[in-house]
């Protein structure tokens, strides 16, 4: 479902969360409107809006809702949480610089085949996304870093 634009009704909102231990935060079509719609930036909307800015729902249950609820409705038993022993990715951020520019629709990037252009937002406040132990994202720049691998049926 789609809900209402975001400045709309934060407390609708937080209800779908708090209320529900089924509700995961998120969008996706797949990268299919990449002429229309940047739907990356929902994780960072989320901790903006309804933790930072509204105080509607803790950091705490922003977490479980973004990382331990997704993976295991995936079927993933190993990942999700910090846990000794458990496989791990880390972002490190900044909640108060936590935000996304430019706003809404995005800037115009020609970086597709055939010079193709698709929209493109850019976030801030991220410091650092370590990837199976590995620095993949470093004050605002991409390292290269590529250790991620394929995961399969709920299976690392």
């Amino acid at each position: 479902f789609l809900g209402p634009n975001r400045g709309f009704n934060a407390e609708f909102y937080a209800e779908m969360i708090n209320d529900s231990p089924y509700t995961i935060p998120g969008v996706s079509d797949g990268g299919a409107h990449t002429k229309f719609f940047t739907g990356g930036a929902y994780t960072t909307d989320f901790l903006g809006w309804l933790v930072r800015d509204e105080q509607r729902i803790t950091l705490e249950e922003a977490h479980y809702r973004l990382s331990a609820l997704p993976a295991h409705a995936a079927g993933f038993r190993d990942r999700g949480v910090l846990r000794e022993g458990l496989a791990a990715d880390v972002v490190v951020y900044d909640l108060e610089r936590l935000g996304v520019e430019p706003d809404w629709v995005g800037d115009i990037a020609h970086d597709f085949p055939g010079g193709e252009w698709r929209r493109v937002q850019h976030a801030r406040g991220y410091r650092a996304i370590v990837v199976n132990g590995e620095v993949t994202w470093d004050e605002g720049r991409c390292t290269g870093a590529t250790p991620g691998k394929l995961l399969r049926g709920g299976r690392g």
